[in-house]
């Protein structure tokens, strides 16, 4: 089957994948051979997730032409990749937590025909992965590092011919990182080609032999990483458009008193640790741009921010209140809001609806009026159900929902995602009027270009870990591109 891409591991043509009428994947063509490894990168909402999934035939392609090992993934069925020899290791472990090492990797080989090949492959995986002397640990038990190693492992049990890499390095620093990317290396000798996507670039740089990015679910670049990170439509995607809007001069900070305090903040998922002892303030009326790639723990800091997640460790403070241990609705009352990432507004109800949904909201009609002042165009919506709004028209809503409740402080997580630069352009015009009318924002953006340009001050994170804070005019370009694209070999 497929014998025109029998030289090649992954052939895609033309590939597009749709979802309803979001294009996640729009006439991508990129090859993979036999005995390569590549990676695939890009900013927020690239498509790079998708395209993975379509190659572990997770999902099957709206349209183009798409071989994966030989397989037709357009024709497959409910053929399992698995049995084709095509692995996928995911960003966040979950094993067999019950059941040890050896036998998680045990199951893991049922799709190998011969039970002393089975055995074989194992014991080589165990080896390979340094697990062989915690054979028999519970994985449940398991560390962080040693459940990325078993994960790994669980996809060498298969003998794969093809091994899909999902971030696995995400929550990894050090010394850590370094064994990974050594076992990674080691797995290139070992299985016949590599795709992954990572947004740790210390791995792509490492690891990868060739590099296609993408941007709106569009192929933008491709080569070396070498020639990625010198790729003028790279840069511009990952920080954004040159628009002169810098500060040429230091402005100083604003001279407001703190009003959140931030102490050796940490937050995880499970095992991975996705900030780390991070500490700041933001004053009254001020705007605190926080940069940083994906996987740098930008959003996680928001969702610690709010409660949503809880913190591992360390302290936060507004206004003098410790927040630390209350939970999502009651830090509300406090004076804290967030304009999540996605938006996340309820289709069906109208802008009004949704602007007032809040139950703690006091001096309702004060509030709109205020709202509207900012968004005038909202006030001419205000009777349209939000699901039919526009990008930037939904983000104006998100944005009033935040500003309903008062807040002394509102988190804004990529406004400006997916939106044009005209609508951008707009939008931090209004951020501008929140931060004069005294509400100060922490603004979560990968746009450094126009974050940096609005921002008092600027806080750069990288790998979960705080790289640098002050004003933006201090932060130095190469600072930004290492933090985005790693630095030069």
């Amino acid at each position: 089957m497929g014998s025109p891409h029998d030289s090649m591991a992954v052939t895609a043509e033309a590939v597009s994948k749709s979802f309803g009428g979001v294009h996640a994947l729009q006439d991508v063509s990129l090859h993979v051979g036999w005995g390569e490894t590549v990676a695939v990168l890009g900013p927020n909402g690239a498509g790079k997730s998708t395209f993975l999934s379509l190659i572990s035939g997770a999902q099957a392609p709206s349209s183009g032409n798409l071989v994966v090992a030989g397989v037709d993934m357009a024709k497959k069925g409910k053929r399992s990749m698995a049995r084709e020899r095509v692995a996928i290791a995911h960003q966040i472990p979950k094993p067999f937590r019950k059941l040890s090492v050896r036998q998680n990797l045990e199951v893991a080989a049922q799709v190998v025909k011969g039970a002393h090949r089975r055995r074989e492959l194992v014991d080589k995986a165990l080896d390979i992965s340094g697990l062989s002397t915690k054979a028999h640990r519970e994985a449940g038990k398991l560390g962080l590092l040693d459940l990325k190693r078993l994960e790994l492992a669980r996809c060498l049990a298969l003998e794969p011919k093809i091994l899909l890499l999902d971030e696995v390095a995400a929550g990894l620093n050090g010394s850590d990182l370094e064994f990974l990317i050594a076992l990674l290396k080691d797995l290139k000798r070992e299985v016949p080609s590599l795709v992954f996507v990572e947004h740790v670039q210390d791995v792509v740089n490492q690891v990868a032999d060739r590099v296609y990015v993408l941007e709106w679910g569009r192929k933008i670049a491709e080569g070396t990483p070498e020639e990625i990170r010198k790729d003028e439509n790279v840069i511009r995607s990952y920080l954004g458009e040159d628009t002169g809007l810098l500060p040429k001069i230091d402005t100083g900070e604003r001279s407001g008193k703190t009003l959140l305090h931030v102490e050796n903040l940490s937050a995880r998922y499970g095992a991975v640790e996705a900030l780390n002892g991070v500490t700041f303030d933001v004053n009254q009326g001020e705007i605190l741009a926080v940069l940083g790639a994906n996987g740098a723990g930008k959003s996680t800091l928001a969702k610690a921010l709010i409660g949503a997640i809880p913190s591992s460790q360390g302290s936060i403070s507004l206004a003098g209140e410790d927040l630390t241990k209350l939970s999502a609705h009651r830090r509300v009352p406090h004076g804290i809001a967030i304009s999540p990432e996605g938006r996340k507004l309820f289709p069906e109800l109208t802008v009004l609806e949704n602007l007032t949904i809040a139950p703690q909201i006091k001096n309702k009609t004060a509030l709109l009026e205020q709202v509207f002042g900012i968004f005038p165009k909202l006030a001419i919506l205000e009777n349209r159900k939000a699901g039919v709004l526009s990008g930037g028209e939904q983000q104006m809503v998100a944005i009033g929902r935040a500003l309903m409740t008062e807040p002394k402080l509102v988190i804004l997580d990529e406004a400006s995602l997916g939106l044009a630069p005209v609508v951008i352009d707009g939008l931090y015009e209004a951020i501008g009027k929140i931060r004069d009318a005294g509400t100060a924002v922490l603004l979560i953006e990968q746009s450094t270009e126009r974050a940096l340009a609005i921002a008092d001050r600027a806080m750069l994170l990288r790998l979960g870990q705080q790289v640098f804070i002050g004003s933006p005019a201090q932060v130095s370009a190469g600072e930004i591109e290492n933090a985005y694209l790693g630095a030069t070999l």
